[in-house]
């Protein structure tokens, strides 16, 4: 019985206008459109309302782009109200970065392409024309029904290996950010991904990225704030649990507080793979889902770099489960904050 009043009364709370009031997201790798896998389980967590939102990658960080791939999924989306999010993979691009000799390819100091095994090819964040050639495809997003564009890779790499043209590292990507808010039509968002380590420093120096100043230039921020990506000593917590619930809690808040104006938002990428699952606890997923809603967050997005979402949407309706129990709580016991708690997860 507890699901069926669940499920009936997610289903009235469907969103359907252009963008949701609160972020309800998964990303999709380009690999279930390619191999034609079934969809149906993900549509089904959209009919719940449980779903209403789906991030698909335009260009990933070997330069490769997806477009032709989405045709009849973003039709079929646009009929069911989902809100589309492509994710741009922008200065980590391979296949730029061996175009015409390398002409735009981050150089080292001998001016060969640049390349570290753990961080791969990258293009030069500095120059113009590599600017030019990713606000075309930020532009094509929103002309083929992408309702926001989300950058990834907006950053230097993170490895040791000294190249060309290392100065002004921030400079550069604001300068790109203020050139993509140039083009945004004025009912479309943009958006950048962070480092969960971002929002707890002030500047990562390898990467070049400043919290402040880069929200600045956007409509939301999602952090990755996967718990096993964090290292062991860091927020450490009485149980596994604990930590994991902690970790994004306290990130989400964090973030909050960095903000630089009012009306930027802040959607948590959580984990919903399981590498070092035996560190997170039991219903890890559940865990980070609580967090993301007791933080104030406008929302999440579930990552599983294969789509595989078995575990994730299984805890995600526990979690709309204990959701809506408190809902029934606070309203017979009269709860001061029941208005707010009620309008939030829509």
């Amino acid at each position: 019985m507890i699901f069926l009043l669940f499920a009936l009364d997610s289903l009235v709370t469907v969103v359907k206008e252009p963008q949701p009031n609160t972020v309800r997201g998964v990303y999709l790798p380009p690999g279930i459109f390619y191999l034609k896998k079934d969809l149906g389980e993900f549509f089904q967590m959209v009919d719940l309302g449980l779903i209403n939102t789906v991030v698909l990658d335009i260009k990933n960080e070997k330069g490769v782009t997806f477009f032709n791939f989405y045709k009849d999924f973003i039709k079929k989306a646009k009929e069911k109200g989902i809100y589309l999010i492509g994710r741009q993979c922008v200065f980590k691009d391979e296949k730029l970065a061996f175009e015409n000799r390398g002409e735009l390819a981050l150089k080292d100091l001998s001016g060969n392409i640049w390349f570290q095994e753990k961080d791969g090819y990258w293009v030069d964040p500095s120059l113009p024309p590599v600017w030019e050639y990713n606000l075309g495809i930020t532009k094509k997003a929103f002309e083929v029904g992408f309702d926001e564009v989300q950058f990834d890779y907006i950053r230097y790499p993170s490895g040791d290996k000294p190249y060309k043209n290392s100065k002004n590292k921030i400079g550069n990507i604001i300068k790109f950010l203020e050139l993509a808010k140039g083009i945004k039509p004025k009912d479309k968002r943009l958006s950048l991904t962070f480092y969960g380590y971002t929002v707890w420093n002030k500047y990562l120096v390898y990467e070049g990225q400043k919290f402040e100043e880069m929200s600045e230039k956007v409509d939301a921020i999602y952090p990755m704030l996967y718990p096993s990506h964090f290292h062991d000593y860091f927020m450490p917590d009485s149980t596994k649990e604990a930590r994991t619930y902690s970790l994004i809690y306290k990130s989400v808040k964090n973030s909050q507080k960095r903000l630089p104006k009012e009306g930027i938002e802040i959607i948590p990428y959580i984990q919903a793979f399981s590498w070092k699952q035996s560190k997170l606890g039991k219903d890890y997923v559940f865990n980070q889902l609580k967090a993301s809603y007791e933080a104030n967050s406008n929302g999440f997005v579930l990552w599983n770099p294969r789509g595989d979402y078995k575990r994730g949407f299984k805890e995600l309706i526990d979690f709309d489960i204990y959701f809506f129990k408190k809902r029934l709580q606070s309203r017979f016991i009269g709860d001061d904050n029941r208005r707010d708690k009620e309008n939030y997860w829509k």
